[in-house]
């Protein structure tokens, strides 16, 4: 309000309407009064009265008229240059992320796997679930297996065959030729036993029975041949024939185990070359997907940013095509009553005073789309978020020593001392005192935006005394000014600004050169030698902010504004909470519900904060 005050009494602004009235510019300000009128509840908008001094009535009327018709027009035309500034500098951002998708498509191209049908990711899924699948396979054979071999020794140790024996003995059994051929030779046995009770060895009965057993046991021996066969060879086949007393039913179990635990074998190392041709695969494919993922983030974050570009665009232009940019003229100059006196002398004076006093300009100074907050309940009833704090105003600024701020590894600076408040500003700290421990209260994360939609609605004064009064709980809190093409802080306060958090996002050096200190820690913007949109993307952001996550107990960025460009957006995705500031009869609710619906929080949006 006091600098549109300023630029309404100016030369250049008054310098038309002196001309139109033969005056000079001087004779004209001293003449003027511009001064704001508080609004009331029912009228909650910036209202400035103007009032012009002079002996002759239609004198000021005809400079009122004048000063009307001037100061319309200076607020359409300057409302129309900020909105065509706005949005050349929206197509500027857009053109610059147009660029750098171009740039990011072919970087993609050049990276993606030569003849690849599906995204690399979806393709390092498939594989992975084969390769799941394929182990998952081979597991529940080697599981059969391993069982299978447990049943296989306990009836080995049984039977006391190896496996072809075995099945030589189940082969055997089964042939009616062999077991005819062993019943004669256990006859010939018995027979043998039988003579020796009677006569000795040697005897002719004795030999011929011998005799005969051998060649019925060469019989027996072409028969196991027989019946064996060459693949399944054992050392004595004859001898198997006098397993009858062994279960068949037990060589069965222990021939089923055999070959179950062979079968198993046989599949676990068939699944062994597929698993291993994919295992080769993924880990080509896994060496590629960083680079990807980088790529792909950086693509889906340009695309995000271009959408609200966009968006921020489209609002713009139709503001313009409205073309409803002229203040509002609150007027009666023309109906000028008149209170006769019995002196001519108090006739010219009171003519003087009625002409002074029905010659009240009110310029209704608006947003384009809507009235300003008058108050903190109409702030909390309109947009329906918690008062967290309500900030008085008052003069100067934090009590800090600034010779006894150290600098820190070329690029932070800490306080070292906090000096009591002078005047009426210990009313703010204590008010942010109040606030900090709403915050704590509603429970606050590790970091924190303080965001607004336009400038000049204190996010840096409140940034700074909320770091303080959480430094003054025992709170290690670093302080970041996240406004790289408006930067504030160190103005703020004094400091010099010759490295800050541009150096360290675009050296990629948080961990090493911002070391963690007792009580508050202030970063600069430092000075912008790329791009902001470069340096604030997503992934710079993320790896800074995990960089120095464990460090402090918390910290607090102060971001730009929202509808002039895209940073605090970006600032607002990689913190834990946000916290809103408005200015009363500043602050435009049309213009905070666009801001705060164009910006896409996915982070807490706690409260606001009102400053009076």
């Amino acid at each position: 309000m006091e600098t549109q005050i300023v630029v309404l009494g100016s030369d250049k602004v008054l310098a038309p309407v002196a001309e139109q009235m033969q005056t000079s510019t001087h004779d004209l300000s001293q003449r003027l009064t511009i001064r704001p009128v508080r609004p009331t509840e029912a009228e909650p908008a910036k209202v400035l009265e103007v009032t012009y001094r002079d002996r002759d009535p239609e004198r000021v009327s005809a400079v009122l008229h004048a000063l009307a018709e001037t100061f319309m027009a200076y607020g359409q035309r300057d409302r129309h240059q900020q909105l065509e500034r706005t949005l050349s500098q929206i197509n500027k951002d857009i053109e610059q992320y147009l660029t750098e998708l171009e740039q990011l498509q072919r970087d993609l191209q050049a990276v993606q796997p030569t003849g690849a049908s599906l995204q690399p990711s979806e393709q390092m899924r498939l594989l992975t679930e084969q390769y799941r699948q394929i182990h998952s396979l081979r597991q529940a054979a080697r599981l059969k297996a391993v069982e299978a071999y447990g049943r296989f020794q306990g009836l080995q140790q049984q039977l006391n065959m190896t496996p072809a024996e075995a099945l030589a003995a189940a082969n055997l059994s089964a042939s009616p030729a062999y077991q005819q051929q062993l019943a004669q030779i256990q006859d010939v046995d018995r027979q043998i036993a039988e003579n020796l009770a009677i006569f000795r060895e040697g005897t002719p009965i004795l030999l011929a029975l011998e005799e005969q057993r051998n060649a019925l046991v060469a019989q027996l021996q072409t028969i196991a041949a027989e019946v064996i066969g060459e693949q399944y060879r054992v050392e004595n086949p004859t001898a198997l024939g006098f397993q009858g007393a062994v279960s068949q039913t037990l060589i069965t179990n222990y021939l089923m185990a055999w070959i179950e635990y062979d079968t198993q074998q046989r599949y676990d190392a068939k699944l062994a070359a597929p698993q291993a041709a994919i295992a080769r695969e993924l880990q080509q494919l896994s060496s590629q997907l960083p680079k990807l993922g980088r790529i792909e983030n950086r693509i889906r974050t340009a695309h995000h940013s271009l959408e609200g570009l966009n968006k921020a665009r489209q609002a713009v232009q139709l503001q313009l095509a409205q073309d409803n940019f002229a203040w509002q003229l609150l007027t009666d100059i023309d109906n000028t009553p008149v209170i006769p006196t019995v002196s001519r002398l108090h006739l010219l004076l009171l003519g003087a005073i009625a002409s002074l006093a029905v010659g009240v300009l009110a310029v209704v100074i608006a947003d384009a789309l809507d009235n300003t907050f008058s108050s903190a309940e109409q702030v909390q009833a309109t947009l329906k978020l918690p008062l967290l704090g309500r900030i008085p105003t008052a003069e100067g600024q934090p009590n800090i020593r600034l010779e006894q701020i150290a600098k820190i590894g070329n690029v932070a600076w800490r306080v070292t001392q906090v000096l009591p408040a002078i005047g009426d500003y210990e009313q703010v700290q204590e008010a942010f005192h109040h606030l900090y421990a709403n915050l704590a209260l509603a429970g606050h994360g590790r970091s924190l935006a303080i965001i607004s939609p336009s400038h000049g609605e204190g996010r840096t004064s409140v940034a700074l005394n909320l770091a303080l009064a959480a430094t003054a709980t025992g709170k290690n809190v670093l302080l970041i000014d996240g406004d790289l093409r408006r930067p504030a802080l160190h103005r703020y306060l004094g400091l010099n600004d010759g490295q800050g958090l541009a150096d360290l996002l675009a050296q990629g050096e948080a961990s090493d050169r911002l070391a963690p200190q007792a009580g508050l820690t202030i970063l600069t913007a430092g000075q912008l030698r790329q791009h902001p949109v470069h340096l604030l993307s997503h992934e710079s952001l993320t790896r800074f902010m995990g960089a120095i996550a464990d460090r402090f107990d918390w910290v607090i960025v102060d971001t730009p504004p929202l509808l002039s460009a895209v940073d605090a957006k970006l600032w607002s995705a990689v913190v834990d909470q946000t916290l809103l500031v408005l200015k009363l009869h500043q602050s435009s609710p049309m213009n905070v519900r666009r801001a705060l619906q164009e910006s896409f929080f996915t982070t807490d949006l706690l409260g606001v904060v009102v400053r009076e």
